[in-house]
């Protein structure tokens, strides 16, 4: 190469180098718009070439939000008002030249899918894009921006959803080509349906039952409801509703929100909406309906909801819990000093004694010693003994000291402590509605610790008692007494209501319950698994219901009367009690309870238990 050659070649390189091109090397469309500016459409972007053959690229930039959306470009239009519309593989991108931003459309905007074909304008200025799900139109304002967005598929005529690259045509007469692949279709752009449709809410349902068939509303006019008043338990709430237009019915769409739970608009042809578990409060369901072509109503049809706070969860339940839980420290705090300074004489008492019996002499002082011992030991035996008898006096203030009088039920009870006082615990509650209340507790461990979980299990007895659901209820208590930080203490419990001849039933690691039915004389064992009060918040306990009728008999028992010992260490056991009440059934509730109680005598040679004896019997009269 000579020095001419090479300078030639060098001055090329230097133009080539300070020049812009093309990003693209698959051209996939060129159009001119009407500035005479050449507008180029790669498999890498976008190119503009003015009329001094200047070129800028638009490339995608996932950091801008205002760049070109897709670098594979489909096909370019230029709109009435100078807007360049880029068809790319995700999105119709609007580029407004004076300021080189991009707007994106995508499904989002109201088009059926992002992946697009083809653009043309028809003769009122409004865009017609294909793309892999059929044909929609965008009309545009006076200033180019979208307004609506009406999608057309195979039911309005078209030959397939998938249509092919830049292969569109508008003709003299303004009539639109598309290709796709099993044909193209060819028609006269027509004008949008502007009416906008009616929205209908059809139904309203609370916890699964129409708001039509619930008794506190009365025949409600679900076109005027405007709002809605609920209680706390019923806060399981479904809408359905519907766009009414028929224009196109199947294109009609709607979209809701739950002022309250939704963040954002639903949108769909979804005609049902259901919230479940609301917190107490309030809410306001919103609802919008458009037709077929896109026309939204400009009036959102609300309903206000508001949701009421349970009985048990408002500042005057926390204010008695509050109360009671105060004043049972109070008692027990007092209770602790006192058994502190009687502990604390007893020793100053023993020391003293032993400090004088030392100054006698050897023989003396040795005797002297066997004798402390000795009334040591009958102190605290005493002493243990008048703790056992406490406890067993507050265990026996607990219950009740009469029996409920009710004209269908004859009740029977009894209750044999046992030498260290095991920790049961019976109690009844009659309800404004005539609902009886019964409780069968047990309490873990022996002596003072369980007459404390006796007094605070009575004391949330007595509070709760008046609730109808017996879960609430047992959560409430395990609620109550996990606040108290009672370390392992716990309450095994069985509870059961009667109202008429229905009869409701739950446990918290109980024995089973036992109904003999007289009519078919048979006995009904209801073992009811679940974990005792006091250990697990929220546990699921199951409710058995069952009906009893006149002649019928309920068992309720507490552990130590199939859990008697003998003197060969067998165990009464459970099927043996079940047996023993199934003979005795027919009988009168004291009589069963005396053959009972005389079974248990007789099994362990009348020794007394190691665990308290509990009997409750309720016969159907």
């Amino acid at each position: 190469m000579n020095d001419e050659e090479f300078n030639l070649y060098e001055k090329l390189v230097k133009k080539s180098t300070n020049n812009t091109f093309i990003e693209g090397e698959d051209i996939k469309t060129i159009v001119e718009d009407s500035n005479n500016n050449i507008w180029v459409g790669t498999d890498d972007g976008l190119s503009k070439i003015d009329s001094n053959f200047r070129i800028q690229n638009y490339l995608h930039n996932p950091s801008d939000q205002n760049s070109l959306s897709n670098n594979f470009v489909r096909d370019i239009k230029e709109d009435l008002n100078g807007n360049i519309w880029i068809a790319t593989a995700d999105g119709l991108n609007r580029l407004e030249p004076t300021n080189n931003i991009f707007t994106v459309l995508r499904e989002r905007d109201g088009l059926p899918t992002a992946n697009l074909s083809a653009i043309e304008v028809d003769n009122d200025g409004d865009l017609w894009v294909s793309g892999l799900k059929g044909i929609s139109k965008i009309e545009l304002d006076e200033n180019g921006n979208k307004q609506i967005v009406v999608n057309y598929d195979v039911k309005d005529g078209l030959q397939g959803y998938e249509f092919l690259h830049n292969s569109s045509l508008k003709d003299d007469d303004g009539k639109l080509y598309f290709a796709g692949m099993d044909g193209f279709n060819a028609f006269y752009p027509g004008s949008s349906n502007r009416t906008p449709p009616f929205l209908s809410v059809q139904d309203i349902k609370i916890s699964n039952k129409s708001i039509k068939d619930l008794d506190e509303f009365e025949s409600p006019n679900l076109t005027e409801l405007s709002e809605i008043s609920l209680a706390h338990n019923q806060n399981d709430l479904s809408f359905e509703f519907a766009s009414i237009h028929f224009s196109r019915p199947d294109k009609n769409r709607l979209m809701y929100k739950m002022d309250g739970v939704d963040d954002e608009w639903q949108v769909g042809d979804r005609r049902f909406a259901s919230y479940t578990n609301l917190d107490p409060g309030e809410y306001v369901f919103n609802l919008k309906g458009s037709n077929g072509d896109g026309i939204w109503n400009e009036n959102t049809r609300k309903i206000n909801i508001f949701i009421a706070a349970p009985w048990y969860n408002n500042w005057t339940a926390y204010s008695i819990y509050l109360f009671l839980l105060l004043g049972l420290l109070f008692s027990v705090r007092k209770f602790e000093i006192r058994r502190q300074q009687k502990n604390a004489q007893i020793k100053e008492s023993q020391l003293q004694i032993e400090a004088a019996k030392l100054k006698t002499k050897a023989i003396e002082a040795q005797a002297k010693t066997m004798e402390l011992e000795r009334r040591a030991l009958q102190t605290d035996f005493e002493q243990k003994k008048k703790e056992l008898d406490e406890a067993r006096e507050l265990q026996l203030s607990m219950l009740p000291r009469e029996l409920p009088q009710i004209p269908n039920l004859d009740i029977a009870v009894y209750m044999k402590t046992a030498t260290e006082v095991g920790g049961d615990y019976y109690d009844f509650h009659i309800g404004m509605d005539g609902t009886l209340t019964v409780v069968l507790g047990d309490a873990t461990g022996h002596g003072m610790k369980a007459g404390t979980m006796v007094t605070t299990t009575k004391s949330l007895f007595n509070v709760l008692a008046p609730n109808p659901n017996i879960v609430e209820t047992f959560h409430e208590m395990t609620r109550c007494l996990k606040l108290m930080h009672l370390e392992k203490l716990s309450m095994c419990m069985t509870m059961i209501k009667i109202i008429g001849n229905k009869i409701q039933m739950s446990a918290a690691g109980m024995p089973p319950i036992f109904i003999y039915k007289r009519e078919s004389q048979i006995i009904e064992e209801h073992l009811i698994k679940g974990m005792p009060l006091g250990t697990f918040n929220d546990f699921p306990y199951s409710v058995v219901e069952s009906s009893i009728n006149s002649g019928d008999t309920i068992l309720l028992m507490s552990d130590g009367f199939p859990e008697l010992f003998n003197d060969k260490k067998e165990m009464f056991g459970y099927k043996q009690a079940r047996n023993m009440f199934e003979e005795v059934s027919g009988e009168s509730p004291e009589d069963i309870i005396t053959k009972l109680k005389d079974a248990g005598s007789e099994w362990t040679n009348d020794a007394d238990p190691d665990d308290d004896v509990t009997f409750v019997v309720i016969k159907v009269k």
